[in-house]
């Protein structure tokens, strides 16, 4: 019995010459119970049929580690013709695949951009104390005087956790951080 990629490999031949704009079959994708379709015009932007419930299931989505959505999703009667398959694939898949891409880039970037200004941050702390590995942290610090801790990052800024700390220390820190809360609410 052929497997689903045989058996539908030649009518998405003709699907992707009636898509136009580069679509073709990715040969690279090797699951034989799936088509996968891609094209330079949309960078990592996919379109996979699989058969479901006597179906074709046709799911478009941006591939992307960094932006997740549901995507498009349509079903195709297994006997409709390569015409009315590509015409579904137009009317209800690529319509929003160029702003799926758009927004995929978009939280890539930013990811991107997290990535270097925590490089720059580690760099200005690794001028004043000791940096180590932490799991699930920005780092992790040892300072000369014995206090240890990490600093993580969270979406609405850094957090601070400091241990080793004796009763002097700990009324010093309190200390600054009112101190800088009075200069920035003075400043407001």
């Amino acid at each position: 019995m052929q497997n689903f990629f045989d058996k539908w490999q030649p009518v998405f031949e003709v699907v992707v010459r009636l898509l136009g704009n580069g679509w073709r079959g990715n040969l690279l994708d090797d699951c034989p119970y799936r088509i996968k379709l891609t094209t330079p015009e949309l960078k990592r932007y996919a379109i996979t049929i699989r058969e479901e419930k006597g179906r074709l299931a046709v799911y478009g989505f941006a591939e992307s580690r960094q932006w997740r959505r549901n995507g498009a999703r349509c079903t195709v009667s297994p006997s409709r013709g390569a015409t009315g398959i590509a015409d579904d694939i137009c009317r209800k898949i690529l319509i929003q695949a160029r702003e799926d891409v758009e927004k995929a880039q978009e939280a890539e970037q930013a990811q991107r951009d997290r990535a270097g200004a925590g490089k720059i941050i580690k760099g200005m702390l690794s001028q004043l104390v000791k940096l180590d590995n932490w799991h699930d942290v920005l780092t992790g610090f040892q300072a000369e005087n014995g206090l240890s801790g990490k600093i993580t990052d969270h979406y609405n800024g850094y957090g601070l956790f400091v241990q080793g700390l004796n009763v002097e220390q700990l009324i010093k820190l309190t200390g600054v951080l009112k101190i800088y809360e009075y200069k920035r609410n003075k400043e407001k």
